[in-house]
C-alpha cells in the first residue's frame, strides 16, 4: 500500500514538473513567434516602400486600368446599341400606335 501510495506520489510530481517545463517552454516559443511576426510585417512593409518609391505600382496600375478599358469597350459599345435600339423599336411600336 505504501509502495503504491509513493507510486502514485512520484508520477504526480513529474506529471505537475513536466507541465511546468512544457509551460515555460510554450512563453519563450509565443515570445519569439511574436517577434518573427513583428519582423517580417515589418520588412514586408519596408519592401512596399521601396516599390511604391520606385513607381512600380503606378505602372502597375496604369497597366491594369489600359487592359480593363480594352476590355470593356467592346462590351459598352455592345450595350449602347442594344439600349438605341430597344428605345427605336419602342418609339416606331408608340407612333404606330398612336397613327391606329
Amino acid at each position: 500500500m505504501k509502495l503504491l501510495a509513493m507510486t502514485v506520489l512520484l508520477l504526480t510530481i513529474c506529471s505537475l514538473e513536466g507541465a511546468l517545463v512544457r509551460r515555460q517552454a510554450e512563453e519563450g516559443n509565443a515570445q519569439s513567434t511574436f517577434t518573427q511576426y513583428f519582423q517580417s510585417l515589418s520588412q514586408y512593409s519596408q519592401d512596399l516602400l521601396e516599390r511604391a518609391k520606385a513607381s512600380e505600382i503606378p505602372t502597375q496600375a496604369r497597366d491594369y486600368f489600359e487592359k480593363t478599358t480594352d476590355k470593356l469597350k467592346p462590351l459598352v459599345q455592345k450595350a449602347r446599341e442594344d439600349i438605341l435600339s430597344l428605345i427605336n423599336n419602342f418609339m416606331k411600336h408608340k407612333a404606330e400606335s398612336a397613327a391606329k
